[in-house]
């Protein structure tokens, strides 16, 4: 056995000097009122120690503390009190005399070999060791030996020993277990080496360590030594009476012995089984995390009837306290890998997820030469349903969308909540006709009326499909080529599926050149804004301008904001083109002024996405500040989406902006889905009657009447209403019969660069007073 020395305290009698030892037979060391031999007789340089005093040496060792034994120099025991009998297994009798390698093995150095010598008790002389000590009865405990020479006319040695079973077995566990789950992550490679060091310490111990499933069952995770076949007749058990040891414990959450197996009524799963595999005995311990939730059981399965010893019960202490530190770090990781892959609304794997699994099936693909397809699904009409019916309706409608895809495919696909209200399905070994098939019966499944709190729906959803390898050969092709699918069925109509095609690639082409040029143009200054008045037609004054954003592009030509404003966005651009806009027509605006037009007031339009931005209020204070504009000459148009915008910082800038002193008007209003609560609700200055009604205005009665009703809406809530896109002096006659006043559109004037503006300012002198 390998020992390991280190420098201690030497006890005072290793400074006694040389004295005279009694000159008496060994027999003598023995008094007759005590078993134990009398103390030699030492004298002190320099110290007298009276006869009275020396006789009680013997009792004062026995009722020591610790354990203590008296050498002589043949290494022979000559004192063994209670504590050494107690702590060895031995009575005192069976000792005397003996040589002290019968309790405690030879030392060894570091390979192992022996000391010469007997015992090589010299060489523990001033420190401290740990040894084993193997008792009679085959069981194993540990002691931290200290030794101290005396030296009179003979030398004798004073061994003092202290049981540190528990600790060493703590420690020992402790540290075997704790550099195993540095290492690795496997929560059963822990538990196996747990088992085996429990059976090193206490070789009549055969450990099982099972676990609480997420049904509630017990699995065992380590059982080293038994059979398989055992393992799966006890796996699974429930934890109640009747079943095991092991069940009970776990119901009742606290130690089950089962002293005697064949005949534990309470031992009914595989009695036979166990019989035969030689064990008699059972203890099970309830392994507990730190909440009291008991979360496995620690099993000791001994070959005799009988009950646990003391050292067992330590075993089992520090044992079950590694068993939940094991478990609960397991635990966490499990939680960790959930957070990291599994989306948390619906468990479906995440993205991340999706691209290990579908990367692999691509590989398989390709090594089998056959085909696999990808479909991207969009739930159509999300939006509204998050912002009419709010978030927990728009998820627990995601919910039920999720759990009906997970039905509808085999377990061999891959299925994941790929962003919002979008999944991604990966459908290995699939052609174009069963993708087909599959995405029919995907709109069949979804279009299935189901009930969202008390509250009816009847979800839809479009679907793009790509396939291996015809249309990529990894999965970002794949996934984008989907994408762009998908956009084309919602383009026909929603509620379809679409496969990608070359057609659509070159779309994306154009799409990608444009979203390209848009950032260059930018960057560069390319972008102009052209203004359209405002008028009113009951003063013939000018009513304010309107900024128009406007692009020529040097290759691709005039671009129409019906086509960039959408692509900014989508591709993110849309921040920094409504800056843009903001400064330029603030600047322009402030030029104006300082040349004499006498112009009202400027109106901009910012997207939906701007109001996201706590900041917006700042910047547009800061461009009027630098410009020299009160906050009255800006107008900010919005359009209905924004009030029903679902993100809660809208409401918060809008309200900002409107404290600044700046006007908001909605824009294209009666083309959405607001309602009369939210404009009353909302700071906002005037309506603008979008041009769809305006067009339709002559021909149509119940466009009128909408007009109509607009025009009050907008008296009884002391809003003014804008009417736009007015082309001929009919529908002007119209408007201003039902109470119109203010007007735009190219009647009066198209949108105008800069310089014709001023033109068309300078010869209609009448239009540019104020009203």
């Amino acid at each position: 056995m390998k020992i390991s020395l280190s420098s201690g305290t030497s006890s005072p009698l290793d400074k006694t000097k040389k004295g005279k030892l009694t000159n008496l037979p060994r027999q003598q060391f023995y008094s007759k009122k005590h078993p134990n031999p009398a103390l030699p007789e030492i004298a002190s340089v320099g110290c007298t120690t009276s006869m009275s005093i020396k006789q009680f040496y013997p009792q004062i060792l026995e009722q020591a503390e610790n354990a203590v034994i008296i050498i002589d120099e043949n290494d022979e025991i000559v004192f063994f009190n209670g504590n050494a009998e107690r702590l060895w297994g031995r009575r005192r009798d069976t000792v005397q005399g003996a040589n002290i390698s019968l309790l405690m093995p030879p030392l060894k150095d570091d390979q192992q070999t022996p000391f010469p010598g007997q015992s090589g008790i010299d060489l523990l002389v001033g420190h401290h060791v740990e040894l084993p000590i193997e008792r009679p009865n085959h069981t194993r405990v540990w002691a931290e030996i200290s030794v101290s020479r005396i030296e009179t006319t003979h030398i004798l040695y004073l061994v003092v020993a202290k049981n540190i079973t528990l600790n060493k077995v703590y420690k020992t566990l402790r540290y075997h277990v704790l550099q195993v789950m540095a290492q690795t992550e496997s929560l059963q490679e822990v538990l196996n080496l747990l088992c085996q060091e429990i059976a090193h310490i206490a070789p009549e111990i055969s450990a099982t360590i099972a676990q609480i499933d997420r049904s509630g069952l017990l699995r065992t995770l380590a059982a080293p030594g038994f059979p398989t076949e055992y393992i799966g007749q006890i796996d699974g058990i429930e934890p109640r009476p009747q079943t095991t040891c092991l069940g009970l414990a776990a119901f009742r959450g606290e130690s089950v012995l089962a002293r005697d197996i064949e005949n534990d009524p309470g031992w009914t799963v595989a009695r036979l089984e166990t019989l035969e595999l030689g064990y008699k005995s059972c203890w099970a311990i309830p392994i507990k995390a730190r909440n009291g939730r008991v979360i496995g059981v620690l099993a000791f399965y001994y070959r005799v009837c009988r009950r646990p010893n003391k050292l067992h019960a330590q075993l089992a202490e520090v044992a079950s306290s590694l068993c939940t530190m094991a478990m609960e770090q397991a635990e966490s990781r499990a939680r960790i890998h959930h957070l990291a892959f599994f989306d948390s609304l619906t468990n479906l794997p995440n993205r991340s997820l999706l691209y290990v699994h579908a990367n692999q099936a691509i590989a398989q693909a390709t090594r089998d030469n056959s085909q696999l397809a990808v479909l991207f699904i969009d739930v159509d009409h999300f939006k509204q349903v998050n912002d009419s019916l709010g978030h927990p309706a728009g998820d627990a409608l995601l919910c039920i969308v999720a759990e009906r895809l997970s039905e509808a495919i085999r377990e061999v696909d891959i299925l994941c909540r790929y962003s919002g209200d979008e999944f991604v399905i990966v459908l290995t070994q699939c052609d174009s006709m069963h993708a087909t098939d599959l995405a029919g019966r995907l709109l069949a499944v979804l279009s299935e009326p189901c009930q969202v709190g008390d509250i009816p729906l009847t979800p839809a959803a479009s679907i793009g499909i790509s396939l291996f390898p015809e249309n990529g050969r990894d999965m970002d092709t794949l996934i984008h080529a989907a994408d762009m699918a998908m956009y084309q069925a919602k383009q026909k109509g929603r509620g379809c599926f679409s496969f990608f095609s070359g057609q659509l690639n070159q779309i994306a082409k154009e799409r990608f050149a444009l979203e390209s040029s848009l950032r260059e143009a930018l960057e560069t200054n390319q972008l102009r804004l052209y203004y359209q008045p405002q008028i009113n037609i009951e003063t013939h004054r000018l009513h304010g301008i309107e900024a128009l954003a406007r692009w020529n592009d040097p290759r691709l030509g005039h671009i129409s904001p019906s086509r960039f404003i959408p692509l900014a966005e989508k591709s993110g651009l849309m921040n920094y083109l409504s800056q843009w806009v903001l400064n330029e027509a603030c600047r322009q605006f402030a030029q104006w002024r300082m040349r004499g037009f006498t112009l009202p007031s400027v109106s901009v339009n910012l997207s939906p996405t701007d109001f996201h931005n706590l900041k917006l209020p700042q910047y547009v204070e800061a461009i009027l500040r630098s410009h020299g504009m009160l906050p009255s000459d800006l107008l900010i148009e919005i359009t209905e989406g924004v009030l029903m915008d679902s993100n809660p910082n809208v409401i918060r800038t809008i309200n900002e902006i409107r404290a600044l002193g700046v006007r908001l008007s909605i824009d294209d209003f009666g083309t959405g889905y607001s309602s009369l609560a939210y404009l009353r609700n909302l700071p906002v200055n005037e309506l603008k009657l979008d041009q769809s009604f305006v067009r339709d205005l002559g021909r149509d009665r119940s466009t009128r009447a909408l007009t109509n009703a607009i025009i009050h809406i907008g008296d009884s809530m002391g809003l003014l209403v804008v009417a736009e896109g007015v082309e001929h002096s009919t529908q002007r006659n119209l408007l201003k019969a039902q109470g119109y006043q203010i007007v735009q559109g190219n009647l009066f004037s198209p949108p105008l660069p800069p310089e014709e503006l001023e033109n068309w300012l300078t010869e209609n002198l009448s239009f540019t007073q104020w009203r």
